[in-house]
């Protein structure tokens, strides 16, 4: 029993002595472990999301048919930005409607009233981001086109909506000199094996979606590969290589939540 005790005493001082291993901060997510959630007639997917650990942003991506709406809605501390990969799409608020389109998007602070309308005659594609991320959306209960939904508890202010031509740009985007504090994104655009880096500061997170083409992302653990569609989610600090793929170019969306507020 002595060399038992002994024996155990030994290895909880050894688990005491060993610092814990750090986290892995470099995931790659398949387009496929997305999970669906529903608001008004689209149905969209979550890539990033609280359920998987983000507590600075999020990521959603929806494919809807024309006439299809996302319902009217409110993120309560959310900024929201829409980007249009497809189509056409008018952000409704309240009876105003505001057409953007394939390469452009909108920035809508927290509290605006907001939704989308798929527009023209094809279906439309779309990303988003809140920054931070908001809890309530996922559960369904900021759907005001349910049967006995409310309306939405917001307001409408001309001219805080910002739109922006983002496919002509290679570089950053939003920013926070139009409002957005919580997170902000870019768009890049490289060449068959053409390199840029990318840091994160701890506490902050990052998210490299791959919109054509190819990436391979290097840190100081490891080497990452993303195809399209795929999304590197990054979470604490890091410092990145990332190249694009071989033969073609690559697109990438880069959205950036910096440390401060979150989950």
């Amino acid at each position: 029993m002595k060399h038992s005790f002994h024996h155990c005493a030994v290895w909880i001082l050894l688990a005491a002595l060993t610092p814990p291993a750090e986290a892995q901060t470099v995931r790659v997510i398949k387009f496929s472990e997305s999970k669906a959630f529903q608001m008004g007639s689209v149905t969209s997917r979550r890539i990033v999301h609280p359920d998987m650990g983000a507590k600075k942003t999020t990521l959603n991506h929806s494919v809807s048919k024309p006439g299809a709406e996302f319902a009217q809605h409110v993120h309560d501390y959310s900024d929201d930005t829409i980007l249009v990969l497809a189509g056409d799409v008018d952000l409704r608020q309240g009876e105003t409607k505001k057409r953007f389109s394939a390469g452009e998007c909108a920035f809508v602070p927290m509290g605006q009233i907001h939704g989308t309308i798929t527009a023209g005659t094809g279906e439309a594609t779309m990303i988003s981001f809140q920054t931070p991320p908001d809890l309530v959306l996922y559960s369904g209960a900021r759907d005001s086109s349910r049967p006995g939904a409310a309306a939405p508890k917001g307001v409408i202010t001309p001219g805080a909506v910002k739109y922006m031509n983002f496919a002509g740009r290679n570089g950053p985007v939003t920013s926070p000199a139009i409002g957005a504090r919580n997170g902000v994104f870019a768009h890049r655009k490289l060449k068959p094996a053409e390199k840029f880096k990318a840091k994160v500061n701890a506490g902050g997170e990052m998210l490299l979606f791959v919109w054509k083409g190819a990436i391979q992302v290097k840190d100081k653990s490891g080497s990452y590969s993303a195809g399209e569609t795929d999304t590197v989610f990054v979470a604490g600090e890091a410092e990145l290589e990332v190249t694009g793929g071989a033969g073609q170019e690559t697109v990438v969306i880069q959205v950036d939540a910096p440390p401060g507020q979150g989950l």
